[in-house]
């Protein structure tokens, strides 16, 4: 795996592990996947934050809202320290008491976090679960074959799933074919679709359509090539949003949501669905431009951000007519009085703009990075509300009990990080 890929999935094995007692014995063999794991979430919720006056208080949030364990709290300030994110402040015995942040975009943060995870020699079954958890990333997969996919032996691999079931990392359904493993961090969430599918089609189609997929979001799909993923789009498996093409048909472009961000595939989904909108235009722009097909779609989409606006051609408004219709962008008048071509333009909103940063991400690594993996916005906001009025967040599903710091106590941290007052 690439550095930044194993810079993410610590991230997902740490978060899969939110629900798992700490102290389980089982899960020894993954403490420097959990360290990286922590000190990716930990970073994310400091990014931006420039100066954190009192770091006990950061302490606080980072192992209520992120599951950090409070035994590992230096060590992931060590990391962070280490990796020049952050540098610490110190008083005269030593101990740390704030930090300023210096935590890079998130490509960058997952590249350098999956570098030292790599340099601290992690053990064989961490690389083997992390293995797994990507593997996932692209799609279901039969258990009896999961070995062979990651380069597990039979022991190695029923190890790796019993724990992967026992955390929530990944899950089976029964089929005709066997058992089949999937992710729950994937908009897998229907078993029996999926059982119908492998009915249907055979778990070797399955694999290998889904493995072009993930390699290409927003792929053109058609019944004679991907007969699968056309069926999986019928049965509401797999989102595929409609582009017109030049010759006046109209072609899905499918996509492979996998985040952590549940809130993403459900309370936040307008945004995503924004997202897969601006994916399938970027493909039929690349593939189908008609006269003039654009170099990269992730390009288009930087211009998107960065300029605000995409110069107008003959195809602009079939190309982008999705995106119109999702209130992305508008059409602009064109750049000479006497043209008939619209300019497509960015409606500047902060959930367009997020969408447009996740279908960026999805293109270029085949998941969100910068938008899904963060901090959760409530989270973040809280940093800055006053502390009359936050309550705790509850980010997992708890399986064990936990002490808690009392609400109004616990609101006086959130001040204490933003500068106001002192513990």
């Amino acid at each position: 795996m690439e550095q930044y890929v194993e810079g993410l999935r610590c991230q997902d094995v740490h978060a899969g592990l939110r629900t798992v007692d700490p102290n389980s014995p089982g899960l020894i063999p993954l403490k420097t996947t959990r360290l990286v794991g922590m000190a990716a979430d930990v970073a994310a919720l400091i990014r931006d934050r420039q100066l954190i006056a009192d770091v006990n208080a950061l302490e606080t949030v980072a192992v209520t809202e992120l599951d950090v364990a409070p035994a590992a709290f230096d060590q992931v300030l060590a990391l962070l320290e280490e990796a020049e994110f952050v540098e610490l402040t110190r008083n005269p015995a030593g101990e740390v008491t704030g930090l300023t942040e210096n935590v890079p975009m998130y490509r960058d943060l997952y590249e350098d976090l999956g570098g030292r995870w790599r340099s601290r020699k992690p053990k064989q079954f961490e690389e083997q679960m992390l293995a797994v958890v990507d593997r996932l990333a692209s799609g279901p997969v039969p258990v009896e074959v999961l070995s062979e996919a990651v380069n597990l032996s039979s022991a190695d691999a029923g190890r790796v799933v019993t724990i992967g079931q026992q955390s929530g990392l990944l899950r089976t359904v029964s089929t005709i074919d066997g058992d089949i493993a999937y992710s729950p961090f994937t908009a897998f969430e229907h078993p029996d679709v999926l059982n119908d599918l492998l009915t249907a089609h055979g778990p070797e189609r399955m694999l290998a359509e889904f493995e072009t997929l993930k390699n290409h979001q927003g792929l053109a799909i058609t019944s004679t090539e991907h007969p699968l993923l056309v069926d999986a789009v019928a049965r509401g498996l797999v989102p595929a949003p409609t582009v017109q093409l030049p010759d006046q048909t109209m072609r899905a472009f499918a996509t492979l949501p996998y985040t952590l961000d549940r809130e993403l595939l459900i309370t936040r989904k307008p945004v995503l669905d924004k997202a897969l909108a601006i994916i399938a235009c970027a493909r039929c722009a690349e593939d189908f431009g008609g006269f003039n097909n654009v170099s990269r779609a992730a390009h288009l989409i930087n211009t998107l951000l960065e300029v605000g606006s995409i110069s107008p051609h003959s195809s602009s408004q079939r190309q982008y007519l999705l995106m119109r219709n999702r209130g992305i962008i508008t059409f602009g008048p064109d750049d000479v009085s006497w043209g008939s071509w619209v300019r497509p333009t960015l409606i500047d909103t902060p959930d367009n703009r997020e969408a447009l940063s996740i279908a960026r991400d999805m293109l270029l690594a085949g998941e969100p990075m910068a938008a899904g993996r963060g901090a959760s916005d409530q989270a973040r906001d809280m940093l800055s509300l006053d502390a009359r009025y936050l309550q705790p967040l509850q980010t997992a599903a708890r399986s064990r009990n936990l002490v808690r710091v009392p609400d109004k106590e616990y609101g006086k941290f959130f001040d204490v990080m933003m500068g106001r007052g002192a513990l």
